[in-house]
């Protein structure tokens, strides 16, 4: 089943529960009160641009050139930017400047692209139940390959290099690990593959383990997650980080203070 079918029934995704822990408020705004988008950070489309590109580059393999990856980022960038909520880029941004940016990032992510002849899936879909949850947890392996041991591939675009131990630390490679031993009966390596959106791209690679005692933590978080879900437990988190492109800032302004 895709993922777009697994997305019609009720469920838990990484993004929901993250957004939990980032603002509870935000969460009820997009998760509950199904709230329209006030502004769409222009990060959001071009990121899903770039992954997409990335995923052709997976499955076509090494003849799928930097011509064919360039082209098909500007079919996909134009095409996310046009569906997009009130789409906002930041000072000094356009789409065009967007544009030679992603030209640039796939140029070195092609260049350092390091799994041809080991992918064994791409756009993988899961759906695995949990303890404590009343919906099935599901999501997407960007790409799976084999080796040594079994990796899930996860791509990024970020503003800067990720600090050490960011990976260590990182919710989505815990949630991943559990539903692929769920669904497969053994532990992966997690690999994050960040690619820069600086004037000098660059591409560093972020390897992270997941212990049986920390799928347990992941697996008990989730669990209260849903419990104070249930209880209405939905308040802003308010801070620089949260708050400056947040996309129901205004909403939350108008409507928390009163409890609603």
């Amino acid at each position: 089943m895709s993922i777009h079918e697994l997305r019609e029934k009720p469920h838990w995704s990484y993004s929901a529960l993250q957004c939990y822990l980032t603002c509870p408020m935000k969460y009820k705004f997009r998760y509950v009160d199904n709230a329209p988008m006030e502004r769409t950070c222009s990060a959001l489309p071009f990121g899903r641009a770039f992954h997409a590109v990335l995923s052709e580059r997976a499955l076509k393999g090494p003849d799928f050139k930097l011509e064919d990856a360039q082209e098909n980022f500007a079919f996909f960038f134009k095409g996310e930017t046009d569906v997009s909520e009130n789409l906002r880029y930041k000072p000094n941004e356009t789409f065009e400047s967007l544009l030679n940016t992603g030209f640039d990032m796939l140029t070195v992510a092609l260049e350092n692209w390091q799994d041809d002849y080991a992918v064994e899936s791409v756009a993988e879909s899961f759906s695995v139940s949990l303890p404590g949850l009343s919906r099935p947890l599901i999501g997407e392996f960007d790409c799976v390959v084999s080796g040594a041991e079994t990796t899930i591939v996860d791509w990024k675009t970020a503003s800067s290099k990720w600090p050490q131990g960011k990976a260590d630390r990182d919710l989505q490679a815990s949630a991943f690990c559990y539903a692929y031993k769920q669904v497969h009966g053994k532990n992966p390596v997690f690999r994050f593959d960040v690619i820069t959106k600086t004037k000098q791209p660059s591409v560093n690679s972020h390897y992270t383990l997941r212990t049986q005692d920390e799928l347990d933590r992941f697996e008990f978080i989730a669990g209260r997650i849903e419990k104070a879900v249930n209880a209405e437990l939905f308040y802003p988190n308010e801070n620089i980080i949260n708050c400056a492109e947040c996309p129901y800032a205004d909403r939350c302004k108008k409507s928390t203070w009163k409890g609603d």
